[in-house]
């Protein structure tokens, strides 16, 4: 695992949410994945993160998950931390798939919130302590209310800060002020999921951000 220099920054401070490459026949491309991670490494960025929306979890099996995490962390070593999605709206499934990517060599997981179901902030809250508490992997959070149909709540995310491997947040709210609320309330890591609000998210106390 790449050396965490700070604990304010504890996957660094630029990850990009990588895309999965895929051959004609859909099947996914891990040599083409491995190439593009190494092209995103030796441009500087701190963290990778896989198997998350933009990286086509919806449609791509289990063992294709494995085998491109397995593949990135390997190509890429201890430059940049490898951060693999876990995102299910059942937490079961959630649990083994951040087995799996811990099996795999991940560095860290990312998990949304359960999209669809629209839990209540105790079900979230349960859901994301479950994820957490199945491997010992460090947890970004992923607060991205209008895909997933519902925000973490305040409260919600003051109670998962206490984890101890609940350690940072990727925020695609669109809300600034929650975030400064959420930095100044809570212990987390903020990274902004919004290119756009990258500037003004870190004049609030955010330390990075996953593009």
């Amino acid at each position: 695992m790449p050396q965490v220099t700070s604990s304010s920054r504890p996957f660094g401070a630029v990850l990009t949410a990588m895309v999965t490459p895929m051959r004609e026949d859909g099947s996914v491309d891990v040599d083409a994945g491995v190439r593009l991670a190494r092209w995103l490494v030796d441009r500087g960025n701190d963290g990778l993160v896989l198997n998350g929306t933009t990286g086509e979890a919806p449609t791509t099996h289990a063992p294709e998950k494995a085998d491109l995490v397995r593949a990135v962390v390997e190509a890429v070593g201890d430059r940049a931390f490898v951060v693999a999605g876990a995102g299910s709206n059942d937490t079961a499934h959630a649990v083994r798939m951040a087995e799996q990517a811990a099996a795999a060599g991940a560095h860290g997981l990312l998990v949304v919130s359960p999209y669809y179901s629209r839990p209540s902030q105790e079900g979230l809250a349960r859901h994301m302590e479950a994820v957490a508490d199945s491997t010992d992997l460090p947890v970004m959070l992923y607060d991205i209310p209008g895909r997933a149909g519902v925000r973490i709540a305040p409260d919600t995310m003051a109670r998962l800060a206490e984890h101890p491997r609940i350690v940072a947040v990727k925020d695609a709210t669109g809300d600034p002020v929650g975030a400064a609320r959420g930095i100044i309330r809570t212990s987390l890591a903020w990274y902004s999921g919004d290119d756009t609000l990258y500037l003004p998210m870190l004049s609030l106390g955010a330390v990075g951000i996953v593009s």
